[in-house]
């Protein structure tokens, strides 16, 4: 996995950035046209018209299971999908009543048989999706212990310092995985700013925190600018995977 650690300076790690398209076109084409078995998670950003649920159906069209849509990481999920997208529908009443599934939202799945889905509001207009969904392979070969994976949402580039050291830029719609500093305190602890390219081209200072450096944990980030207050926000997830201590928690299909 290319990475970065104590950034010395901006020349010498610009290569060492890896960053990776949100959505995925074509990370499972070996997967392509089969049915998918998955083991995965939610994280819900905003539920959306008090949608606080979803469900996915059992391949002879009957309704699988209703899935929480947690405003954390949610607990493992075991799901089987009909091709390599996975589809997320609410439950309704139809024009006559009886109960028909309307899909929420959709993305396609990436190589892993674990994955992490990631809600966020939807585009506006009738007949749009209530919620944009994005996927990420969720395995601790792709997104290792003692990393970070940075999601940045914001309609501009965002770059993180830390312990005084400047990462390459993360560009609007992608995210980037990196290592906690190595340059820390008596505690573990070290100084992280993450900062937003304004219009101008200035960096604006989004958050000023400390972060601690351990290998028992992953941390996801996902930056973005606040729809209506339009300022740069950055939401900060802690993830001990589960299937790291045991046997997961998990709805069955």
């Amino acid at each position: 996995m290319k990475s970065f650690h104590s950034f010395p300076n901006r020349s010498s790690v610009k290569h060492t950035l890896l960053v990776v398209p949100v959505i995925f076109s074509l990370a499972a084409l070996s997967h392509a046209g089969e049915e998918r078995k998955i083991a995965f998670r939610t994280l819900c950003l905003e539920q959306v018209g008090g949608i606080e649920k979803v469900v996915i159906p059992k391949l002879d069209g009957g309704k699988g299971p209703e899935i929480p849509l947690y405003t954390d990481i949610s607990p493992v999920v075991q799901g089987v999908f009909k091709s390599n997208e996975a589809a997320f529908y609410i439950e309704k009443a139809g024009p006559d009543g009886k109960p028909i599934l309307e899909l929420v939202g959709k993305a396609p799945i990436g190589k892993s048989d674990r994955q992490l889905f990631l809600f966020l509001p939807g585009g506006k207009g009738e007949g749009k999706p209530v919620y944009q969904v994005r996927s990420f392979d969720d395995d601790t070969r792709t997104f290792g212990m003692g990393f970070i994976r940075a999601i940045n949402l914001a309609p501009v580039p965002v770059r993180f310092v830390l312990s005084g050291a400047t990462s390459p830029e993360v560009p609007p719609g992608r995210y980037a995985q990196f290592p906690h500093s190595k340059r820390v305190n008596d505690y573990n602890m070290y100084p992280v700013v993450v900062e937003f390219r304004s219009a101008s081209g200035e960096w604006v200072k989004g958050q000023s925190v400390s972060w601690k450096a351990t290998e028992r944990r992953r941390e996801i980030v996902v930056t973005l600018v606040d729809s209506r207050f339009k300022q740069p926000t950055v939401r900060m997830y802690t993830d001990f995977p589960p299937w790291m201590e045991g046997s997961p928690e998990s709805i069955q299909p």
